[in-house]
């Protein structure tokens, strides 16, 4: 029987994926983490196998994969976490998956490609809402238009809120400010370095430049060099937005990220049932070329936490079956454009 790891597994999303996996009796399953506690009661909840292990041991890591297929790491912010993790998926001969949205980890797993090609393994970051109907919409508008130049994402309505661990990465990225690509190259900018209105349907909205994965992913599945990636905010908080630029360091300290992280504790998992169950996201698209010939496609799919359980549920089983490419891949390069569209609730119309 294969057996595969959920590292982070009592997190709000991984405790997601976990329930779905609970279902299972297909693989053998492991929940993961370094909260031996947190893990004691989840396994007793899901009656699931669990077992600690520290990140920054990697003797624990080694006997955690040494005979596990896949690893699915959802403990966040990845930008600490993705190194020690990929590099034991190396070690122990196992594939990794995470559900990571940080440009920095994707573009730091390709460079680690080629390691995952020498072993026969899948390193791919971003099973989740980051970044699979992004980066099959993006997909999907290249083959319309093969020679497209440029490529605009906007995402709206993503459901009931943030969970803890997207509110602590995103306050870990505080002072960091933005990222579009230009010319083929990641390039810095500030935050809420670009706006413009782009309508959703049937309503307009303000949307802000964001430095989402697809400034990377889109990249690498595509080949189009000049990308923004968009969110929906309300004005007054796309002011406060470029108001934080002026705040420089203020916003870098450790001490005021630990502070505002501990807030975060206070506010509820993430969104309820209900919400995740409602709720629906929003993806505009638009490819154009030099020609000023564009293409434009809205995606409609599930709120965005209960998509991620779905779509990387459904990649580890795809994994575990044998079908994965060696080396960094991204969802639509090895299941194809049209992965997304096999999820309930998914629609997409041309616009």
């Amino acid at each position: 029987m294969k057996k595969w790891i959920i590292y982070g597994s009592y997190g709000y999303t991984g405790n997601l994926i976990a329930e779905l996996a609970a279902s299972s009796v297909e693989h053998q399953v492991i929940l993961s983490g370094r909260n031996e506690e947190k893990l004691r009661e989840q396994s007793r909840r899901l009656d699931m196998e669990s077992k600690a292990a520290d990140l920054d041991k990697p003797e624990e890591l080694d006997e955690l994969l040494h005979d596990a297929d896949v690893v699915l790491h959802c403990a966040g912010p990845f930008v600490h976490t993705w190194k020690p993790m990929a590099e034991a998926c190396l070690r122990n001969s196992c594939h990794y998956l995470d559900i990571t949205g940080e440009i920095e980890v994707f573009e730091s797993l390709k460079k680690m490609g080629g390691e995952f090609v020498k072993n026969g393994l899948m390193a791919m970051p971003g099973v989740g809402f980051d970044v699979v109907p992004s980066d099959c919409l993006a997909a999907l508008l290249h083959q319309k238009m093969p020679d497209a130049t440029h490529l605009e994402l906007a995402i709206s309505g993503l459901g009931g809120g943030l969970s803890r661990g997207t509110a602590k990465t995103m306050i870990e990225n505080l002072g960091s400010g933005g990222a579009v690509r230009s010319g083929g190259e990641i390039e810095k900018v500030p935050a809420a370095y670009l706006t413009r209105k782009v309508r959703f349907g049937d309503k307009w909205r303000d949307v802000v430049s964001i430095p989402w994965g697809d400034i990377s992913t889109a990249y690498t599945s595509t080949g189009i060099g000049n990308i923004v990636v968009y969110a929906a905010v309300p004005l007054k908080n796309i002011k406060r937005m470029k108001w934080l630029n002026r705040l420089g360091p203020v916003v870098k300290n450790k001490k005021v990220k630990s502070y505002l992280k501990s807030k975060v504790e206070e506010n509820k998992p993430g969104p309820t049932e209900k919400e995740r169950v409602e709720g629906e996201s929003l993806l505009w698209e638009q490819v154009s070329n030099s020609k000023a010939e564009s293409v434009t496609a809205l995606l409609k799919t599930k709120e965005g936490y209960q998509l991620t359980s779905e779509t990387a549920f459904e990649i580890v089983k795809k994994c575990l079956a044998g079908q994965f490419k060696s080396g960094y891949q991204t969802p639509s390069a090895v299941y194809g454009a049209d992965f997304i569209l096999q999820f309930g609730k998914t629609e997409i119309s041309y616009l």
